[in-house]
């Protein structure tokens, strides 16, 4: 009786896990579609473009893009670094560059120090994953180094802090095989952040599960880090002279959180996958629809620091898979993983 009991308990407790890991993954959400805003046109000239950073003093939208299902299946892709200037009539255009290898960027960063341009990439190809650092002049890339570490596991999204400084976040702590499977199936906090001081790597912080976005305030003040499987955002303060965070916040966002933008308000832009197994399956079979989201993080007096407000929600029929959202002036730019798709939406309130 004693072995049937304990059969039992261990039916109910495998019952339980699968109930609650179909439910954090959000597979069980009605999703209502709506938008505050007005749609306009829709870019199809970048095929996955993950990740975008906006400079509005000089009017360029600098676009990652990387041909995930091509790459996927082993096919070659023509990947690179577009740019769009939202103030002309003119579409995205690949940017040519003076890096001679595989280049298929991932997350990226724009630094300014004067009137020099900085874009940084995550860029993995078959010798590894690595960041580069171009300098953006003339309507091209110049390449100016690489960075690779043996700590830099599965870089995903990096945030420069200087020239040749910046942050990068591991979101898994497996580079592949069936242990980076359970890392994101059990939820393991496996993840980490890695902080690169110009001359060498160090983790910044770990214990998180899936590190994927990462950005920064306007003062350079605080650190932001999206958790996907984590569903968290983490606020740190940080140590200027040194790098050194001290998380001060989480905020439970109850979806799979991708990139954050910062705008120059400090509102935090946040695109996200509502239902990450639809995720999954959209990655696998472009048939397939992924919800896509997008929240807006204002700063407020309360306690948790942000009012969040959710500012666009699609069902996939307009985009799936959603990973980034950019706001420029009065308009915000969402991109998404695998989709040759950049929404250009007109928003309800402006500056």
């Amino acid at each position: 009786m004693k072995k049937m009991w304990a059969a039992y308990a261990a039916i109910a407790a495998i019952l339980y896990f699968i109930a609650n890991t179909l439910y954090t993954a959000g597979s069980f959400k009605s999703i209502e579609p709506h938008m505050d805003g007005t749609l306009g046109k829709v870019y199809a000239q970048a095929p996955g473009p993950e990740d975008m950073a906006a400079d509005e003093d000089l009017g360029l939208l600098f676009i990652s893009s990387t041909d995930r299902w091509k790459t996927l299946n082993g096919q070659a892709s023509d990947d690179g670094i577009f740019l769009l200037r939202p103030d002309s009539s003119q579409n995205p255009h690949k940017l040519p560059t003076t890096y001679k290898g595989s280049f298929h960027p991932h997350g990226i960063s724009l630094y300014q120090d004067h009137s020099t341009s900085y874009l940084f990439a995550v860029n993995h190809n078959a010798s590894g994953s690595f960041v580069e650092i171009f300098e953006y002049r003339n309507d091209s890339l110049f390449h100016l180094r690489s960075v690779s570490d043996a700590s830099m596991c599965c870089p995903n999204d990096v945030v420069a802090v200087g020239k040749d400084q910046f942050y990068v976040t591991n979101d898994h702590g497996t580079p592949k095989g069936f242990m980076r499977t359970l890392e994101d199936y059990l939820r393991l906090p496996f993840s980490n952040l890695l902080f690169y001081n110009g001359d060498s790597m160090r983790i910044a912080h770990k214990g998180m599960n899936y590190a994927n976005g990462v950005n920064i305030s306007n003062d350079r003040s605080k650190l932001f880090v999206a958790t996907t499987t984590g569903q968290n955002l983490l606020v740190f303060d940080r140590d200027s002279t040194n790098g050194v965070l001290t998380l001060k916040n989480k905020l439970k966002l109850h979806t799979g959180v991708d990139n954050i933008d910062v705008d120059r308000d400090g509102t935090l832009w946040i695109a996200a996958h509502p239902k990450l197994l639809a995720f999954v399956s959209h990655a696998k079979d472009s048939s397939k629809r992924s919800p896509s989201q997008v929240l807006q993080l204002s700063p407020s007096t309360e306690k948790q620091g942000y009012t969040v407000r959710e500012v666009f929600l699609d069902d996939g029929s307009i985009l799936s898979g959603s990973s980034t959202a950019t706001r420029y002036k009065d308009e915000l730019f969402v991109g998404g993983v695998f989709e040759r798709k950049i929404l250009r939406v007109k928003l309800k309130e402006s500056r």
